[in-house]
């Protein structure tokens, strides 16, 4: 019996190398293919990962609205490429991987297909590249990953040292401390904590002894932006007659002052449901799914979207699939509503940035609306 489960397990695991040789080669080849061809993409990597990168190199800590990790991610991007572009993509090629694998490794029904899906899906390909969304988005899931093993400090170090580049992961972190904590399991929740504390404060603290003001940028102009016209929150405005666009969809939005508070409020209900939900989970596996969804729910409500928040969502979906899910019906379900969502995301950006507001509102709301159906139904399947 014990060596027909050691063998299980080791067919398993012989599985990830293949599915990660495939992940690797689709990646590089799609690197490749646009070096060759000579596209240059977005302009993030060159107006904001390079200057800021050279900074930080050079000894000053810029104003960026991107968190510290972000920072030094990019001082490395340009330490080693001297361009943050083609670092940007081959450094996001590895974490790419990581996620893969964390998925994989969920050891559920339907983890090595989510995974499968998750590595060659190409929707996403354009924003991974040009973004660095992909480090949270392997956080969440490797996170969630080593706390269904047990691992509950390495999972905090995980969802720490996301947080550090970007925040969400941090919320995953928080709803599995607050299941944690109803279940007493009080040593396991101080271990998450601690470990999620320890990357993130230390990232932190070395910005802001550098320079405490420009450390302090990200919080200061997140807190003053408004609602964009990419954001879900401007679907039921526009159809009321109450926002329209001021020049893109991607910019603020024309709306009333009071809509932006609404906003908030509205994202902190929906981040508390998704977190209580996870905190009321009956058993380890349903709370990990809920938890999951945390940065996905967070991101969807935002007032503020972009585009590349789909890298997470998808990931945050895929792993909260593979926890709950147990019906193949399900599955097929929420996979056709991401993959109609992150189609229309990237449709919607480069592709529609002069388009008219009402053929942009259009993709839009085919890019967001499934992707929240499909964390709602996530949130409110019973575990697997």
């Amino acid at each position: 019996m014990t060596v027909a489960v050691h063998e299980r397990a080791a067919a398993r695991r012989s599985g990830l190398v293949p599915l990660l040789a495939l992940a690797a080669a689709a990646d590089l080849a799609l690197l490749a293919v646009r070096v060759v061809q000579g596209v240059h993409g977005d302009a993030d990597p060159r107006l904001v990962y390079d200057p800021e990168g050279r900074a930080l190199l050079h000894g000053t800590y810029p104003g960026s609205p991107y968190p510290a990790g972000a920072v030094g991610l990019f001082a490395l991007e340009t330490l080693l490429g001297g361009s943050a572009r083609d670092a940007n993509a081959l450094l996001m090629v590895p974490f790419h991987l990581l996620e893969t694998a964390a998925l994989f490794l969920l050891r559920t029904r339907w983890s090595g297909r989510l995974a499968l899906g998750v590595a060659l899906w190409p929707a996403n390909a354009f924003f991974w590249e040009f973004r660095f969304d992909l480090v949270p988005a392997a956080a969440v899931v490797a996170g969630v990953a080593l706390a269904r093993h047990g691992r509950w400090h390495a999972a905090g170090w995980a969802f720490g040292a996301g947080a550090a580049v970007k925040w969400t992961p941090g919320l995953t972190a928080l709803a599995l401390a607050a299941w944690l904590v109803g279940r007493r399991r009080h040593r396991e929740a101080v271990r998450l904590a601690l470990g999620a504390a320890i990357p993130f404060l230390a990232t932190n603290l070395a910005a802001f002894g550098l320079a405490p003001h420009a450390a302090a940028a990200p919080y200061r102009a997140q807190a003053v932006r408004g609602i964009t016209g990419e954001s879900l929150f401007y679907l039921p405005l526009r159809l009321l007659g109450l926002a329209r666009s001021a020049r893109h969809y991607y910019g603020p939005a024309l709306v009333p002052s009071w809509t932006t508070t609404a906003a908030a409020v509205a994202q902190l209900l929906v981040l508390g449901a998704v977190v209580v939900l996870a905190a009321r989970a009956p058993n380890a596996r349903g709370a990990l799914g809920r938890a999951a969804l945390a940065p996905a729910a967070f991101l969807l409500a935002n007032r503020i979207f972009s585009p590349q928040f789909f890298v997470v969502v998808l990931a945050c979906c895929a792993c909260a699939s593979a926890l709950v899910l147990s019906r193949r019906r399900d599955v097929l379900l929420v996979s056709t509503l991401l993959a109609v969502a992150t189609a229309a995301n990237a449709v919607l950006y480069p592709g529609l940035a002069g388009a008219d507001e009402a053929t942009w509102t259009s993709v839009s709301a085919l890019a967001l609306l499934p992707a929240a159906a499909a964390v709602a139904l996530l949130a409110a399947r019973r575990t697997a």
